[in-house]
């Protein structure tokens, strides 16, 4: 009989509506529970497309003597970490105090008002390499809990210690910040830290696991055009080449996984993200603009694009959030060959052209003898990469014939506007139709569908038709960032209305001022969905997988007072970049990669103000074209400074007019001369 979670919104909810275990949602009616009963609360933490959120599900939570130790002894609780990373932010900076490295599934031991006194991630049905089984570990703690409560709340006590401590390692040193230490030089010193750790054979960070990391991945490409800045290049090329070659690119379906289990980007851990692939378009864009006419790096951005609108697109404009790594109960199992199955699918001369090519053979490279594809072989003659072209359309029908993986078919706002950014940046750097046209339509989806008539809130989730959850700080800045982005690409004025009225919303609920430290957090005050539950209220401090919200709000806060002429807005990213960039407060790039490409726009933002007249269309072009990463586009939305004065040429042709701030170049109408000038005016 199905249990509380079969009416949820999140797939990974619903994968547990069958479940033996009482499983309740994040709710109120959960904690109020566990204190009538004076009984803990387990926390469970994952997501749908989770590889050992399967496993520890099959092996411990279908199993009904598990389950029946779990609904004796605790209030159990099911969490979608993409539905709530608010919820899982505070979870897993919690393991984090404990000295644990953290993953999913996360599992807390928690009070009935939801602080936890021990926190781990995976456990095993029986004690097993070094780890306790699942059950010792439910009845420890519930035994705790029963006879050691003193010592319990003192275990909960320092972790809400931690907890706070947290915050202020990332506010540390930041009230004595001097603005006047924004150079370039932080920039420059960004880039070398990250050619320094950057694998020089296979590109990415550190080695196994290895991950797309993206926002650092970008940050390099910013470095690589400043002074002493061609290393930092050489390995944003580098890296992009390797991924694209490497089984963590899917060669038949295009679009990436997750990413890679090994440090030459060969093996993936299988599950595809919605939002890896957002951020990548927009990192192959940069690429193809740094080396183009690069086949290589070219050919991900249109076979990606397709992915995602054959895969991931919703029939009402909106994108799902992820395929699974698991297909028939087996990691990979959808996605990887024997020579015998290349054989069936192409004929034995085809196979043998293509298994040399993309490295299948009889002891293969995963597991049970099988191959993920990667690239082994240079790249041939246009007639031989024609030939595997067609090879691999006839390889990927074949595919589409096996039992595909499951679909998490939630839409969030926040990765959707990190597709928009992504796909108009594809667009612009490649021409490449199909990218707009989806931006546009998930864009369309999310002002029809995710935001009231007067713009000024987003919801998280929609699902089924309906939006649920207040949107965190994300979803604010990554659809405002996509509402800017697409107006700059269509000229329409409505689109930056909307991102304008967003970030007001976001000063007004997100920033505080703490202890003299601005701050921004992850949930709006007054937010509804049970934010009110939350033992702490996450700051948004660095990026992960995903860039920081806080990040993404002040580089827009930058646009809107560079190109809006908003002043306040300006000075309020600038106080914010000065107390976390410079002085003591000054971190890694790393974590704050995202934080330093808003450095960037905000040393070397640059504005073309394209006139009417004859020729507007190619100048606007060859300039979005180029490698122009803090460019911004005027329109009708920019401030009338900015605007004035700046007519067509006397014979009707469009002028082009680049600007720094108020102070513009002298205007030309060619094409040919704008590219040569945002060159020349890079830093």
């Amino acid at each position: 009989m199905p249990n509380r979670l079969a009416s949820e919104s999140s797939p990974y909810l619903r994968q547990h509506q069958d479940n033996p275990v009482a499983w309740w949602p994040w709710c109120a009616e959960a904690f109020a529970e566990a204190r009538r009963l004076d009984k803990p609360v387990f926390v469970s933490i994952g997501y749908a497309a989770c590889h050992w959120c399967h496993v520890m599900a099959h092996e411990s939570f279908d199993d009904p003597a598990t389950a029946a130790v779990m609904n004796e002894l605790y209030v159990n609780v099911k969490v979608d970490r993409e539905e709530r990373p608010d919820v899982d932010t505070i979870y897993m900076n919690a393991i984090h105090v404990m000295g644990e490295g953290g993953g999913w599934p996360l599992s807390a031991w928690c009070t009935p008002d939801g602080k936890p006194y021990f926190l781990g991630t995976y456990f095993p049905p029986a004690d097993r390499h070094g780890r306790p089984s699942f059950v010792k570990v439910l009845r420890t703690m519930a035994d705790a809990w029963r006879t050691q409560r003193e010592a319990v709340l003192d275990n909960v006590e320092a972790l809400m210690d931690g907890l706070r401590h947290v915050d202020a390692h990332y506010r540390r040193g930041a009230t004595a910040a001097d603005p006047a230490r924004l150079t370039s030089e932080l920039l420059i010193a960004a880039g070398r830290q990250l050619v320094q750790k950057t694998d020089p054979h296979h590109g990415g960070l550190g080695g196994a696991p290895k991950f797309p990391s993206c926002s650092t991945h970008l940050l390099l490409g910013r470095c690589g055009r400043l002074p002493f800045g061609e290393p930092a290049r050489e390995a944003f090329l580098l890296w992009a080449r390797q991924m694209a070659r490497g089984g963590i690119y899917d060669h038949l379906a295009g679009g990436f996984a997750r990413y890679s289990v090994d440090a030459k980007w060969v093996v993936p851990h299988f599950e595809k993200m919605l939002y890896d692939n957002a951020q990548l378009v927009a990192v192959y864009a940069d690429a193809v603009r740094l080396a183009p006419g690069d086949a290589e790096l070219a050919r991900v951005i249109p076979e990606t694009v397709a992915w995602l609108e054959r895969e991931l697109l919703h029939p009402a404009g909106g994108l799902w959030s992820s395929l699974d790594a698991d297909s028939e109960g087996q990691e990979g199992k959808f996605a990887v060959w024997t020579p015998a199955q290349v054989r069936e699918a192409l004929g034995p001369a085809d196979a043998i052209q293509l298994c040399a090519a993309y490295g299948v053979t009889d002891h293969g490279n995963f597991e049970h003898g099988t191959t993920v594809l990667a690239r082994v072989t240079p790249r041939g003659s246009a007639h031989e990469e024609a030939a595997l072209d067609a090879m691999r359309a006839r390889l990927l029908e074949a595919r589409r014939r096996r039992v595909p993986p499951a679909t998490d078919d939630k839409v969030l706002s926040g990765w959707n506007g990190l597709a928009v950014s992504g796909l108009v940046r594809a667009w612009a750097a490649t021409g490449h139709a199909p990218a707009l046209a989806l931006a546009r339509r998930v864009g369309e989806f999310l002002v029809r569908e995710l935001m009231p008539p007067d713009g000024k809130r987003v919801a998280r989730v929609w699902h089924d038709g309906k939006r649920r959850l207040d949107g965190t700080l994300d979803d604010y800045a990554f659809v405002a960032a996509a509402m800017f982005d697409l107006a700059e690409a269509t000229g329409e004025p409505a689109w930056w209305a909307r991102g304008a009225t967003l970030m007001q919303t976001v000063r007004e609920l997100f920033w505080a001022e703490e202890d003299g430290v601005g701050v921004f957090y992850m949930n709006a005050s007054g937010a509804d969905g049970g934010t009110d539950l939350l033992i702490h209220r996450p700051e948004s401090h660095h990026d992960g997988a995903i860039p920081a919200g806080a990040a993404v709000a002040v580089d827009n806060l930058v646009r809107l007072g560079e190109v809006a002429g908003d002043a306040a807005a300006l000075a309020l990213a600038e106080r914010y970049l000065a107390q976390r960039l410079t002085g003591a407060a000054a971190g890694s790039p790393f974590g704050a990669s995202t934080l330093y490409l808003a450095l960037d726009r905000l040393l070397h933002g640059q504005t073309l103000v394209a006139s009417d007249g004859d020729g507007r269309d190619a100048l606007v072009a060859a300039a979005r074209a180029a490698y122009a990463p803090t460019l911004s586009i005027a329109g009708a939305w920019a401030s009338a400074e900015l605007l004035a004065g700046k007519g067509p040429a006397a014979d009707g042709r469009a002028l082009a007019y680049l600007c720094r701030g108020q102070s513009c170049a002298a205007p030309t109408s060619d094409a040919a001369a704008l590219v040569t000038l945002i060159s020349s005016s890079r830093p």
